[in-house]
């Protein structure tokens, strides 16, 4: 995935410049958060809240997708943090 981040320096042309860019297939429109500063890290949030409110509804398989995505990633916190005990590449391979 690329990210492209387009400066509007016209503010009136900024919703043909969204509606331009939702029209290509492939492409996610979001706004930047308004301070320019290092994002902050908040509470744990669903895709569907993380999501802009100009990208297009995900389907049934990209939310599957998303929701084991976001447990790899708990799992992943937990296996660091010591709370949980991930299987080695070979214990795995062994199941198979």
């Amino acid at each position: 995935m690329k990210l492209l981040l387009v400066n509007i320096t016209d503010p009136s042309k900024e919703k043909l410049v969204t509606d331009i860019l939702n029209e290509i297939e492939g492409v996610e429109v979001r706004k930047a958060p308004k301070e320019l500063g290092a994002p902050k890290r908040s509470a744990a949030k669903t895709a569907s809240t993380r999501r802009g409110k100009l990208s297009k509804p995900m389907n049934p398989q990209e939310k599957k997708f998303v929701k084991g995505l976001t447990q790899a990633f708990k799992d992943m916190n937990d296996h660091i943090a010591g709370k949980k005990k991930l299987k080695t590449l070979d214990e795995f391979l062994n199941e198979l």
